[in-house]
């Protein structure tokens, strides 16, 4: 589990340097992302599949 959590942080940290993005910056990209994401799936689950 170490292993796993020690990759997500050193890819988010590669992202972060890349884009330029600040920690707020990284905060507001994944509120934004977690949110078309939700949208997604609704738009799957409740219109073209209506559930």
């Amino acid at each position: 589990m170490k292993d796993l959590i020690q990759a997500h942080k050193k890819i988010i940290s590669t992202v972060k340097e890349q884009m330029g993005f600040s920690d707020y910056g990284m905060y507001w990209l994944a509120f934004i992302e977690g949110g078309l994401t939700i949208w997604l799936l609704e738009r799957i689950f409740f219109h073209w599949l209506k559930f």
